[in-house]
């Protein structure tokens, strides 16, 4: 039997929350369901490791609070209730435990989880992702049992797959908290899908300094567990990638294994549509979606990690995976269902984030760049980056002032710019003028 439901919520996170709200503060007044995956609030997965580190409460993980939120928001939530299966064409979904629903409006915010490589062994106790406040929880106390066994002794080993943002915080939380840390990361630079490598070089140079182990082209090939730890070995990320045929004598393997007290994976994340499997909508690797959020079947709208949205700068398809971006999206996918015409949700990505002690911001995409300019002074870093004349990407380091100015810059022409305001233009125009040297 098939329950009627009018406006459907898959999700629980920023986006999720985000479009309950518009769609309340539209005016829509009929029924809202929510279906989630847990039973917790919604949580941002940026604080994690500050709840690792004992910087915040648990409480204040959940920047929408308890799990009266939804109550109090008007949405009536089937918690602990994943989708297993969606039928855009139908307009209908199924859960896990098999009960059917159909539905008049339905928003895909299912968000993302951490795309785990494929390593022998890897999969067990002692590795941890950080994705959700229990792998937070999970992670903790992981981490003060290290810590107690190795009282009496040497300091308790850390292994962080990635040197991704999310790895380079809980690299340097942990090493706060008295562990010693190694992060290993495939690429030959660190931050390898934001930095420019003149960014890349002086933040692998400062996390150096810190005492963080760093180790870049390197994977690991295999994880086997003695006495409660974990032995692990490495091999070279090129000859990984293309196999022992390629390298028959092994010259690029590790075979000594190094032992840690526990690992953490932070090799980047993969959107949740397991749901939307049979439908060719996310073959992609994220769900299409216009200005609006609207997906190309009947009723079907998307917003956070799942979403396809275009840049405006490249006018090329892709996921954002960042907060700011899924509160935005969220917002617009929730008024459009509650039928009301919407701001675009299209901007481009800009980001702040701690590298070690270093500000690091990024703006845009230096990849879709033809021209790079890159200054040094005073110990701060600046990469801008331009196409066809127009700034399309910036990165930052030390001195993240700017970030703002530059961010509403972006798409605007490297003089003369009509497309921002005078500040931020001003702004642009003197970090144009700092260009010493020139990178290709």
């Amino acid at each position: 039997m098939t329950s009627a439901l009018d406006r459907v919520i898959v999700g629980n996170g920023a986006a999720a929350a985000e479009a309950a709200l518009a769609l309340r503060r539209a005016g829509y007044g009929g029924r809202v369901d929510l279906f989630a995956d847990g039973a917790r609030p919604p949580y941002n997965p940026m604080l994690g490791s500050y709840y690792v580190s004992g910087e915040l409460e648990g409480r204040r993980c959940f920047p929408y609070g308890d799990a009266g939120f939804y109550a109090r928001a008007g949405v009536h939530v089937h918690a602990s209730t994943p989708v297993a299966h969606l039928d855009p064409a139908a307009r209908s979904l199924t859960t896990a435990a098999g009960e059917r629903f159909s539905y008049v409006k339905c928003l895909v915010a299912t968000g993302a989880t951490t795309a785990v490589p494929p390593v022998p062994g890897l999969a067990g106790p002692g590795v941890f992702v950080l994705r959700s406040f229990d792998d937070a929880v999970l992670l903790r106390g992981a981490v003060t049992a290290a810590r107690v066994r190795a009282a009496a002794g040497a300091p308790p080993r850390a292994l962080v797959m990635g040197a991704s943002f999310a790895g380079v915080k809980i690299a340097s939380v942990l090493q706060r908290l008295g562990l010693d840390v190694v992060i290993v990361e495939r690429e030959t630079s660190v931050l390898p899908c934001l930095a420019h490598r003149a960014c890349a070089a002086t933040v692998a140079r400062h996390l150096s300094e810190r005492g963080l182990d760093l180790r870049l082209g390197l994977v690991a090939s295999s994880v086997d567990r003695c006495d409660g730890r974990l032995e692990v070995s490495f091999e070279d990320a090129a000859r990984a990638g293309a196999g022992a045929a390629s390298d028959p004598a092994g010259a690029g393997r590790r075979d000594v294994a190094e032992t840690f007290d526990l690992a953490v994976v932070c090799t980047g994340s993969r959107a949740n549509l397991g749901l939307l499997e049979a439908s060719g909508l996310a073959d992609n690797g994220g769900i299409d979606v216009d200005e609006a959020m609207t997906a190309p079947a009947p009723g079907l709208f998307a917003a956070g990690d799942v979403a396809r949205t275009v840049d405006p700068l490249t006018g090329e398809r892709a996921t954002t995976a960042l907060w700011a971006s899924a509160r935005r999206q969220g917002r617009v996918a929730g008024l459009t269902m509650a039928g009301v015409t919407a701001a675009s949700a299209g901007r481009a990505a800009c980001n702040i984030q701690h590298a070690g002690d270093l500000l690091f911001a990024s703006g845009g995409s230096l990849a879709a760049a033809d021209v790079v300019d890159v200054d040094e002074r005073e110990g701060s870093l600046a990469v801008l980056g331009f196409r066809a004349g127009r700034l399309v990407g910036f990165n930052l380091v030390g001195d993240v002032r700017r970030a703002g100015p530059l961010a509403c810059a972006l798409g605007s022409e490297r003089r003369g710019a009509r497309d921002c305001n005078v500040a931020a233009l001003a702004a642009a125009r003197e970090m144009m003028t700092w260009t010493t040297r020139r990178a290709g």
